[in-house]
């Protein structure tokens, strides 16, 4: 493609227009700053009206992740055998590090944002990615309140286990791409580069959100199923378990809006490479990863089940965004478990059941989400 002159952004853009119906969600640096926002915050007249109606349905859904008590944690946790407790250890860290690396990757991407609900969705998403960090924290210093040394332990195996590394690394890597990007300088990238680098971090963000993060889930819903232990643990995996599955619908929404602006200076077909090369590469290193960690029949479950959940799993987060499956798996190996701990699309899709053991988790107001919300965007 030719050579294009940048065009450097403004803070504050007093030839800007707030209410070009053209102007991208992100910034390209290629419109004369007339057409380009002011900085100023005019969302009471927002261009697109879903994110900024996604932030408030967000804001309903503020919890703390101090005010769930820990203190029989390591009562409970001392009742599992060596196997499960390094199983919980791992699977702990891992989370941690999702959450981690997701606070720092949001922040990167609320720099290119270029609209003010976007901003706004960004620092709300940001906030209670932190919360879900707390909550970890929380959890470690419940098990080793006595002991800070095995707190990191723990907390270190994110990049001391080689499992646990290798599936960080490949995590750390997709977000470094933008990282990279705005250490050089974004003037010195071509508009081709930008757009590609900007499709690999919005799918590595929904395919974290949308499928990285549920066997995890998963794992730590097996203790209270299997074993009835760590119920106060599970309710706060619900907790953050219902704000991610939220996340899932927005960031759906985002890369479909995204698609047409960034499909102008890349082709629509590498495109869908990339978000759906995204999904399958973070699949295939969920399936190593937790094939390695749980033992055959671990909690009762077999390599198959694990197998069938994640490509379930993934076929589902693909037709969200309008992709055919790429697996064929049809049924969700832990239904049962989902209807007591929370449905997979509880908030995604059919928005009308309850999980039996959840309560302000599923307060989304989720006919809200999927009636008045959805039914009104059109992608």
């Amino acid at each position: 493609m030719e050579d294009f002159k940048k065009v450097k952004p403004v803070l504050f853009n007093i030839l800007g227009n707030d209410f070009n119906p053209q102007v991208s969600p992100v910034k390209f640096f290629d419109s004369p700053l007339t057409e380009e926002p002011t900085g100023l915050f005019t969302i009471f007249h927002p261009l697109h009206p879903t994110i900024y109606d996604f932030v408030k349905l967000q804001k309903q859904r503020l919890w703390k992740a101090d005010e769930y008590p820990i203190d029989r944690t390591r009562e409970q946790f001392d009742q599992l055998d060596e196997i499960d407790r390094r199983v919980f250890e791992y699977t702990l860290s891992f989370l941690a590090f999702l959450d981690s690396v997701q606070v720092a990757n949001i922040s990167d991407i609320e720099i290119v944002y270029n609209m003010p609900e976007y901003k706004i969705w960004g620092a709300t998403h940001k906030y209670f990615e932190v919360e879900h960090s707390i909550a970890y924290s929380n959890i470690l210093y419940g098990l080793f309140n006595q002991n800070s040394e095995e707190v990191k332990r723990i907390f270190y195996l994110a990049k001391d286990h080689p499992e646990l590394r290798r599936r960080n690394e490949l995590i750390a890597g997709n977000y470094q791409k933008l990282f990279d990007i705005l250490w050089e300088g974004l003037k010195n990238v071509s508009r081709e580069e930008y757009a590609r680098t900007l499709t690999y971090v919005f799918a590595g963000t929904y395919a974290m959100e949308a499928v990285t993060f549920y066997m995890g889930f998963k794992t730590i819903e097996f203790y209270q199923y299997k074993y009835g232990v760590l119920p106060m643990t599970n309710k706060m995996i619900s907790e953050i378990k219902a704000d991610e599955l939220f996340h899932v619908k927005v960031m759906a929404t985002i890369i479909r809006t995204l698609k047409p602006y960034i499909t102008r200076y890349i082709s629509e077909a590498e495109f869908d490479d990339i978000v759906v090369s995204t999904l399958k590469s973070y699949a295939q290193a969920d399936l190593q990863f937790y094939q390695s960690i749980l033992a055959q029949n671990n909690f009762g479950i077999t390599q198959k089940q694990i197998e069938n959940y994640i490509k379930f799993l993934t076929d589902r987060r693909l037709k969200l965004l309008g992709y055919p499956p790429i697996y064929g798996v049809d049924e969700n190996p832990f239904e049962e478990i989902d209807r007591l701990y929370g449905y997979l699309e509880s908030h995604v899709n059919e928005g009308k059941k309850e999980a039996f053991f959840e309560t302000k988790s599923s307060a989304y107001v989720t006919a809200e989400l999927d009636e008045k919300v959805l039914e009104n965007w059109k992608f």
